[in-house]
């Protein structure tokens, strides 16, 4: 009678054991691996230059009214994509700072009302912010030079780690009176740093050095 009882006592602790490591040991991991399941892990193969560091915010100083191969390449690759190639210059005039008046910005139009436009953002998103197969966060977008990215009444800047912030035009008192252009639900911004829109940054030479040597891209900016 005493061996069945302390049988079932045995059984009973191992089960109890069990189910302690079933809600509480894999709830820890599990966090990592569902952080890594919602964005795709990118391939460090490509690069031979190290990973950029997070870019500081680099403010609007001058003007300069021609693209320069980084954000050029940039556009382009976005749009293959799909969506709509917006503006990347703009005049110089009035007192705002915008990097567009340093052809530093791209457009990318797409409507945030649209599900295949909506989708189309939150794959690039989910692309550039993602890790490599390093570990490196933000891997491809740090690779890109992005400065920072808006969209949909939402701020993602490498300076704050790209966390994604609330976003509100300084052109806006409320976002029921803002318009779809300055709550940037009819494109998605991409502001560059320097070296990212003069395409000088790890992620513009792996891309030259897989396209022939005729795209203009690739001749400027020559071999990685």
């Amino acid at each position: 009678m005493r061996a069945s009882s302390r049988a079932a006592g045995t059984v009973a602790a191992t089960c109890v054991l069990l189910l302690g490591l079933l809600t509480s040991g894999p709830t820890a991991a599990s966090a990592d691996e569902v952080e890594h399941r919602r964005g795709t892990v990118t391939s460090s193969a490509p690069y031979l230059m190290p990973m950029e560091p997070y870019a500081g915010y680099q403010p609007q100083t001058s003007c300069q009214r021609t693209p320069k191969p980084g954000v050029l390449m940039l556009a382009d690759w976005l749009v293959a994509r799909g969506g709509g190639y917006g503006p990347i210059s703009r005049s110089c005039s009035g007192s705002s700072r915008s990097e567009h008046k340093e052809s530093r910005a791209f457009d990318w139009l797409l409507d945030a009302t649209d599900p295949t436009d909506a989708a189309l953002a939150a794959a690039l998103l989910d692309e550039v912010f993602a890790p490599d197969d390093t570990g490196q966060p933000h891997a491809l977008a740090r690779r890109m030079g992005i400065m920072y990215i808006i969209w949909d009444d939402t701020m993602y800047a490498s300076y704050d780690g790209f966390v994604a912030k609330r976003y509100l035009s300084s052109g806006c008192r409320t976002r029921r009176t803002c318009s779809p252009t300055l709550r940037h639900r009819d494109h998605l911004h991409v502001s560059l740093t320097r070296k990212g829109t003069k395409g000088m940054t790890s992620w513009y030479y792996a891309q030259a050095a897989s396209q022939p040597s005729t795209s203009p891209a690739a001749r400027e900016l020559g071999p990685a």
